[in-house]
């Protein structure tokens, strides 16, 4: 674990100083060298440089970090705590913070905290939605990030937090600020259109696999917003009425699944199918959100098949489904709460 006070010690001692000394070097007192090499205290953050200079070190020893092997090492945190993200959300935070005490401020770890709390449409976390903190974190890494698809998701992050906390106008000002897909030039799309061979091949499929998820998610989104369009009295939409809506809605998701369907590798079984990971749960949870609008239509017997179905998919769309059940069912059954069918969950 990384401990600044004893590095700082480490470092004193090498030149041959005492507190004192390095205390009136600095113009401080000696107590307050103390406390840091106690860690009792830490330098505030504009000492920090300070102190590598007259150390004659960069900040990453002062901090004890081993550039060639920490990317290594916050893959490991990454890894280690991401068995817990569905099942013991709890321990998934604990590891995080833990790390971020050995690497205070790194910019993946914030955001994994971050994508915890905002993740599963914000499902307290031991009994606290974690808002604040979340918009906290949100600020700090737009504060200090130079990575441009990082601060594009931070700030998807922080306006959903502004919704949550019922600010629509200032999430969707900061939503609008996103940048347009237009504006932005798309890698694989142009290499699948200018090169050649294996080049071109690797492209193709990234482009296609991307292109075939964007379309059923916005199959999906579109339903999403016929399924609350009730929720909105006060809007009405061309010709249809409120009756229309759910119908619309459940039109939507299956384009969603037929999209997704249509695309699956059908002379494979179980998660083979699938061409990439991930694709298996949008295939149970489509099924799901189909189910929920059975049950607002009073469907009930047509909801109960669909979400007979779901459950088929969940238990045979992963090799280690039966020695990781808990693990795979946490999200489904989240999302039957989500979707209104608590009463389904086994």
């Amino acid at each position: 674990m990384l401990n600044l006070g004893e590095k700082i010690r480490e470092l004193r001692k090498k030149k041959g100083l005492t507190q004192e000394q390095l205390a009136g070097a600095l113009n401080l007192s000696p107590q307050a060298v103390s406390k840091w090499e106690n860690s009792d205290s830490y330098p505030d953050t504009e000492m920090l440089p300070v102190l590598a200079g007259f150390f004659g070190v960069s900040l990453d020893i002062l901090f004890g970090y081993n550039a060639s092997t920490m990317s290594e090492e916050i893959e490991k945190i990454q890894e280690d705590a991401g068995k817990y993200f569905y099942s013991d959300q709890k321990r998934y935070v604990e590891i995080i913070k833990d790390a971020l005490k050995e690497y205070p401020g790194n910019e993946e770890l914030l955001f994994c905290l971050l994508n915890i709390y905002t993740g599963y449409d914000f499902v307290p976390i031991d009994g606290s939605d974690h808002l604040d903190e979340a918009l906290e974190i949100a600020n700090r890494i737009l504060a200090e990030s130079t990575d441009y698809p990082t601060i594009c998701w931070t700030k998807e992050r922080q306006a959903g937090i502004f919704l949550k906390k019922g600010e629509y106008d200032h999430a969707k000002k900061i939503y609008e600020s996103l940048p347009h897909p237009d504006d932005i030039p798309v890698r694989n799309e142009t290499i699948a259109y200018m090169l050649s061979g294996r080049d071109k091949l690797d492209a193709a499929i990234y482009f296609r696999n991307g292109s075939i998820e964007k379309l059923y998610t916005a199959c999906e989104k579109e339903g999403d917003a016929w399924f609350t369009m009730n929720e909105h009295p006060e809007v009405r939409f061309r010709d249809y009425t409120p009756d229309d809506y759910i119908p619309q809605a459940m039109k939507c998701y299956r384009k969603a699944l037929a999209v997704l369907e249509l695309f699956l590798l059908t002379e494979y079984e179980g998660q083979n199918q699938y061409m990439w990971a991930g694709m298996q749960t949008f295939h149970w949870y489509f099924h799901q959100k189909i189910a929920a609008c059975h049950k607002r239509l009073g469907q009930i017997a047509e909801c109960e098949t669909e979400i007979k179905e779901a459950y088929r998919i969940v238990s045979t769309a992963w090799n280690d489904f039966e020695e990781n059940r808990d693990y795979y069912m946490e999200p489904f059954n989240q999302y039957l709460k989500n979707c209104g069918l608590a009463e389904y969950i086994k």
